[in-house]
């Protein structure tokens, strides 16, 4: 009797166990409900990112709100200041004849940082319901996404600033002759590019708004005099082998001893000097004498094109070869211990071309899918010319089945070598001459094209400014190495030909290929949120004669835009869809003015700032 009360008991005990277990599970889902039908399409109370209070608001809401911050930080800059001169540094460098030459050193992400957070905040997940309620109760600062060129900052912190350092200098040495002369080192002055570049990122991350001080260090030498004279007698011994015969196949070079022992230097290795060639000195011969172009061979990609209806091949695919820097400097660092007469065989990397030549016909190019169209009229004549060559450089490229085509891969080295030119961009106070502009049109013309064709875009930017060659905004595409990059798929299961013609002012980018039955969609561009740019901005500047001006495009308005992209694949009951959001930062007129170095000093010493 007395086990069957105990069994009863804890049958009870179990039971009222599985009772409270039910209830709470019951209002752990309610609340994870309740939550999520409270804040259906808002952001939960308490939710930052960095630093902006996005609390109920929704996506457009937040993503105006932020965009609306960051537009502060774009327009105020990165402010340096240091004891004798004060430079300001935008995030988008502005080009001074053409708007899409001009390119971001920073990239928010706002669209993907709000995507994120919505997409956490709205799942029905029960594991997510704690999260949510931390943040309904503390609030959390979430990071907001961002790329940024540190390096490429660097360098224009070192172009504004050179002038008020004295660089520092190694000991080097040459020839008198046949005797060594050693030139001592001198020590200099550097940037802390170390703190100013960390000063920058927190800026970046917070959203701050505070100028960062440039601290001026002492920089030393790394090679001395001394480290020389302890290799003296190693360097009189080595040039006195002989000349030197450079070996590719059936060919060679001979480079006297009086050339090639220019190329020796020495570094510092864990303070232990040692005596090796200078790359740089390298390379330049091996240019200047005609031997890097008769070793090299660019890499050849196939192109095709349309002629009766029929794939024809024009350019068969071909491998290439480069000289391999590395491992030739090496086999030169080796002859130190060798016996003369020195010679080195020219080390190469063979390049592989992507597509291999094949029967062309059986590729699947039947039909046109879709074509994209710009209008670069009233263009200046240098981004009329990169217009032409990146056309060009792409006319006749076939993209595989299943291939994620990135555009810049497909363009290449840009620089003069291919044909490029280059236009002013304004860095801080300088204008520094750069390649791209007009690729921008390459760019945009694609992204059209492959909406057009219904294919997947997996990477897309939108201009910094509305530029009037992509109007109306909101369907454009900007490129810069390393990014942003210009990125869709092709999923049509067959191979895909670009051809491009320009005709007049606009150009044309026709992608070939073999229809399945998709159409393709985009609403018109909904342009909201105009905002009208500041006044005109004068930069003075030593780069330009004194009292001559020299002006950006006239000022146009800053707006968001969006469109909508549908895409209807056969044997699916509903489209894919999606929205392209656009961002557009007022575009201010920048004027240079040419002064002196005196008045330049004067103007940098009494810099002030907005206020927020």
């Amino acid at each position: 009797m007395l086990a069957k009360l105990k069994t009863l008991r804890v049958v009870k005990w179990l039971l009222y166990l599985t009772i409270i277990f039910v209830l709470c599970l019951l209002i752990f889902f309610l609340s994870n409900i309740a939550i999520s039908s409270i804040y259906v399409d808002k952001f939960l109370r308490g939710t930052r990112v960095a630093g902006v209070d996005i609390s109920g608001l929704s996506l457009e809401d937040a993503k105006a709100k932020i965009d609306k911050r960051l537009d502060f930080v774009r327009r105020r800059g990165f402010v340096y200041r240091s004891e004798v001169k004060t430079v300001t540094i935008n995030p988008n460098l502005q080009a001074v004849d053409s708007p899409d030459a001009s390119y971001e050193l920073v990239r928010w992400d706002v669209d993907g940082t709000l995507g994120y957070i919505l997409s956490f905040e709205q799942t029905k997940n029960p594991m997510a319901l704690w999260k949510k309620i931390k943040i309904l109760a503390q609030g959390e600062n979430f990071p907001l996404g961002y790329d940024w060129h540190r390096a490429r900052q660097a360098e224009i912190l070192q172009q504004n600033f050179s002038d008020t350092l004295i660089a520092e200098e190694d000991a080097t040495f040459e020839f008198v002759g046949d005797s060594l002369k050693i030139n001592t080192e001198k020590s200099g002055q550097s940037i802390n590019f170390k703190k100013a570049l960390d000063d920058t990122q927190r800026i970046i991350e917070r959203l701050d708004n505070t100028d960062i001080d440039v601290q001026i260090i002492n920089a030393y030498p790394t090679v001395s005099a001394a480290m020389i004279r302890s290799l003296q007698s190693q360097i009189e011994s080595f040039i006195g082998q002989g000349d030197l015969t450079l070996l590719y196949n059936d060919q060679k070079w001979t480079v006297p001893a009086t050339t090639w022992r220019q190329w020796l230097v020495v570094r510092a290795d864990s303070n232990r000097p040692l005596l090796g060639f200078a790359e740089d000195a390298f390379k330049d011969y091996l240019e200047r004498n005609n031997i890097k172009s008769v070793v090299e061979k660019p890499v050849q990609e196939a192109k095709f094109q349309l002629a009766d209806n029929r794939v024809t091949e024009f350019v068969a695919s071909q491998d290439g070869r480069s000289l391999d820097w590395a491992e030739n400097i090496n086999r030169l660092e080796k002859l130190k211990v060798a016996n003369p007469p020195l010679s080195i065989d020219l080390a190469v990397t063979i390049v592989k071309s992507t597509l291999q030549n094949q029967d062309v016909n059986q590729l699947g190019i039947v039909g046109l899918l879709g074509t994209g169209t710009s209008d670069f009229k009233g263009s200046p004549p240098n981004r009329i010319h990169n217009i032409e060559i990146g056309a060009k450089t792409l006319n006749g490229i076939l993209i595989t089945p299943e291939e994620e085509f990135s555009l810049l891969k497909a363009l290449g080295e840009v620089d003069g070598e291919h044909g490029y030119l280059q236009e002013l961009v304004i860095k801080g106070n300088k204008t520094i001459p750069e390649f791209g502009g007009g690729l921008c049109q390459i760019g945009t013309t694609v992204f059209r094209g492959a909406l057009a064709s219904g294919l997947p875009i997996l990477e897309r930017r939108n201009h910094s400014y509305r530029v009037r060659y992509y109007e109306p905004a909101g369907m454009d595409a900007t490129i810069y190495n390393p990014w942003p990059d210009l990125k869709f798929k092709n999923d049509t299961g067959k191979y895909i030909l670009i051809q491009t013609r320009i005709e007049g002012t606009k150009l044309y980018f026709d992608f070939w290929g073999t229809a399945d039955g998709r159409i393709a969609q985009t609403t018109e561009p909904v342009i909201y949120n105009i905002v009208v740019p500041p006044e005109k901005k004068i930069v003075k500047t030593i780069d330009l004669p004194v009292g001559k001006t020299k002006c950006t495009e006239s000022a146009h308005n800053g707006a968001d835009a969006k469109f909508t992209y549908t895409v209807q694949y056969p044997g699916e009951n509903e489209p894919r869809e999606e929205i392209f959001y656009s961002h557009y930062v007022p575009w201010q007129e920048v004027c240079l003015l040419g002064v002196t170095e005196e008045e330049l000093l004067l103007e940098q010493n009494s810099t002030s700032t907005p206020a927020l």
